[in-house]
């Protein structure tokens, strides 16, 4: 059998498994307003994982069988909202298939013009996907139209992978072709920057370190100076880059920085430095641009040269700290001394001494058990936060965590309730780790700091005899609010001491 001849036989048996899943998947996209198509669907990801597995031997079949699909199933004539509807289903669902597709497609797989085809549609989406389907004239198609430009913005950070510059170059030449300034051509801008947020940063060569540095550089929030609404366009790039950037910050000691491209780090760090520096100005003489600017400056401290952050990070982390006093500033603070910290202790601890670990991981947990015994913290978000905090430090040193940081959350004094919740909740999420070599409590043990298993259990228990004193109370006297509160607070407790004691 030749392996034309072959090959189409694979893409037309795999083909027999694709269509009726994914008619299926238009068909009740179209009858629930598109929310089936966010849940994963066993079957249908079988099938997805079967074309990445093709994709990477016989990719031209594969894609342009995909491509006469997408044609055939395309919805043609009537402008009403069940046919764009339909569009909307078709499209969400040959994008995700492309997104598999690109990600196991060995870059000469495919011809230029087939490449440059994935990389029309991606642009062409982002560029008119308001002309395509007004969210004013089809307000019920909002969310189906939001999925679709993010799996857009997915596919084009995937095709980044293996096509950096020539996506890069179309990225910057869509701008600059925007300058005169409209309301379209600003809607358009916004969306093109939008749809770059999964970009993908080569940083393992030098070619691929230079070309990156080269991006980030001319991508410079500030470097664009639009005569209407600036702020719009600034915030927008801001947000693009840490996007683009927390990927490299969250890789830990293995990633970052990348060896053996001396040259291209020194360019980077240049780079990187002078953006900092010029958002830190613009953030003092407005504090509007505070909520987007903190991000991106935390992600470029920590991606900068190792000297600057390391003279910096101290002062960074006390205008955090005033950002905590601040309630809408209050989550963006959080975050950004958790990447920092998290950057920290995963980059940079291994080569420092014990006693400035300690001084850092002391300042933070001071900060951070005050604003909670404050009540400050009253967001399910902040919460989540305060979790991640217990688990980071717990992975760096298990005793500091215990001392300084849970079992201070779980004390039975003034702290609000709160408190002890997340106290909890970091306490499960720490002993049931699945990377973890111990079950439970053993794990205290198993770093030589058993003496904690007994306060811990005294903590919990101690937690759940208040919670039902206080609970049997609230049947008599409270709303049912308060009662679910405590009821919150005991059912904790309970999967705590179940799974602990």
């Amino acid at each position: 059998m030749k392996g034309g001849s072959a090959a189409k036989l694979i893409v037309d048996a795999l083909l027999q498994r694709f269509l009726p899943l994914a008619r299926r998947r238009i068909e009740t996209a179209q009858a629930q307003d598109g929310q089936y198509l966010r849940p994963s669907d066993p079957a249908y990801e079988q099938v997805l994982d079967s074309l990445a597995m093709i994709a990477r031997h016989t990719p031209v079949p594969l894609l342009e069988a995909l491509l006469r699909w997408r044609e055939s199933e395309s919805p043609k004539g009537a402008n009403d909202a069940s046919t764009f509807q339909r569009k909307l289903a078709v499209e969400c669902i040959f994008c995700s298939a492309c997104i598999r597709f690109v990600e196991c497609c060995p870059q000469e797989g495919l011809t230029e013009k087939l490449w440059s085809g994935l990389e029309n549609f991606v642009f062409d989406w982002l560029i008119n996907a308001d002309r395509v389907v007004s969210q004013v004239e089809y307000p019920s198609l909002v969310d189906l139209r939001g999925l679709l430009l993010d799996l857009v913005a997915q596919l084009l950070g995937a095709l980044s992978r293996i096509r950096f510059s020539s996506v890069t170059e179309r990225f910057f030449m869509e701008l600059n072709t925007r300058r005169i300034d409209t309301s379209m051509a600003r809607s358009e801008t916004l969306s093109i920057v939008n749809g770059m947020r999964y970009l993908k940063l080569g940083v393992k060569t030098e070619g691929g370190l230079n070309a990156s540095a080269s991006f980030v550089a001319k991508a410079n929030p500030l470097n664009r100076a639009p005569h209407k609404r600036k702020s719009e366009l600034y915030h927008a790039l801001c947000n693009m880059l840490s996007n683009i950037l927390a990927p490299l910050a969250e890789g830990g000691r293995n990633q970052w920085p990348p060896s053996g491209v001396h040259n291209a780090l020194t360019l980077w760090y240049e780079a990187v430095g002078r953006i900092r520096m010029q958002l830190i100005h613009w953030m003092d003489k407005q504090s509007k641009h505070i909520a987007v600017g903190y991000p991106l400056v935390t992600l470029l401290l920590c991606l900068g040269d190792p000297q600057i952050f390391h003279s910096n990070l101290s002062p960074h982390m006390e205008q955090l700290y005033k950002l905590l006093k601040d309630k809408n500033h209050r989550f963006m603070a959080l975050d950004c001394l958790h990447r920092v910290l998290r950057f920290y202790l995963s980059v940079h601890a291994a080569s420092q001494p014990q006693n400035r670990i300690w001084d850092y991981l002391d300042s933070v947990t001071s900060q951070l058990l005050a604003v909670v015994r404050k009540g400050t913290l009253t967001q399910d978000v902040q919460h989540d936060k305060l979790v991640e905090f217990c688990v980071t430090i717990a992975e760096h040193n298990l005793d500091f965590a215990m001392n300084h940081m849970i079992l201070e959350l779980l004390k039975q004094d003034s702290s609000p309730s709160e408190a002890k919740v997340i106290g909890l909740r970091a306490l499960l999420d720490i002993v049931m780790s699945p990377s973890s070599p111990y079950v439970g409590l053993e794990i205290f043990k198993g770093q030589d700091i058993g003496h904690y298993i007994p306060k811990v259990r005294a903590a919990i228990e101690s937690i759940l005899r208040s919670c039902h004193r206080v609970y049997s109370q609230a049947l008599l006297t409270s709303s049912k609010t308060t009662i679910g509160k405590i009821f919150f607070q005991v059912s904790e407790g309970v999967s705590a001491r179940i799974t602990l004691l």
